[in-house]
């Protein structure tokens, strides 16, 4: 890598612990970031990805050079699929401290209002149209790649939109935050990840905030991977049926 070299792309991504879909492999090429009027690298194993450094700025992740999180996102977003940009996207404005593997400098890393004038400046740059495209899908507060994922399987089945992190209070005090929600309707959607049935505390806690909303007139789904296979087929029939019991449209 010649200076001014970074890396760029998919493995600027995973520097960043930013939620690649694919899983990695030794045969994955590295993608170097080369800026316009750069010398190119001739190393084997790699991809070369010309890019403005005016438009797409450049940081440092444990000593090494690659393009920020959001150019990152950018540099990609051409090739990536749609839903996948916009996990990629949720990740970069999420509050949470919660997300597993980000390596950002700050949480959140950026705001939408931030991101809308990157994409502003980034007209023309490849991947802009479909980075702008992913913005607008994207929500403020997801803990999980699979929260985004379940949010949208909801939507692309033609189901109302949930609120994102929605908070329960009773009495004036904060009792519970469901991952997805249907406030009017009473209906909570909470995702399951692999520490919620590995870690005693975690399921012990999940146990009681299910008692709790329940005795408050929720109805609670509780979501784990298989429901999000084929296009979470069995995660939009549970919520049709959660709906369809309050009477709801869906």
């Amino acid at each position: 890598m010649a200076p001014g070299h970074v890396y760029a792309g998919i493995t600027a991504a995973r520097l960043w612990g930013l939620p690649v879909s694919m899983l990695w492999s030794v045969a994955e090429p590295l993608v170097i970031g080369v800026p316009a009027g750069a010398t190119r690298t001739r190393a084997h194993g790699v991809r070369i990805r010309r890019f403005d450094p005016d438009r797409l700025t450049s940081g440092t992740v444990d000593g090494v050079l690659a393009l920020g999180p959001a150019s990152a996102v950018m540099s990609m977003a051409r090739e990536t699929d749609a839903d996948d940009l916009v996990v990629l996207i949720d990740a970069l404005i999420t509050p949470s401290p919660r997300y597993p593997g980000l390596q950002l400098p700050r949480l959140p890393f950026t705001t939408v209002e931030e991101l809308t004038a990157f994409v502003a400046r980034c007209r023309g740059t490849h991947g802009a149209t479909a980075f702008r495209r992913a913005l607008e899908r994207a929500r403020v507060g997801a803990e999980s790649p699979q929260e985004t994922r379940s949010r949208l399987a909801i939507i692309a089945a033609g189901l109302p939109e949930p609120v994102v992190q929605l908070e329960v209070w009773v009495d004036g005090e904060l009792r519970a935050v469901i991952d997805l929600a249907y406030p009017e309707w009473k209906i909570a959607i909470e995702y399951e990840g692999e520490h919620h049935l590995t870690d005693p505390a975690q399921w012990g806690k999940d146990i009681r905030r299910q008692e709790l909303l329940e005795s408050l007139g929720w109805i609670v789904i509780r979501v784990t991977k298989a429901d999000l296979r084929n296009g979470g087929a069995g995660l939009v029939a549970r919520v049709r049926a959660a709906l369809a019991r309050r009477g709801a449209p869906g």
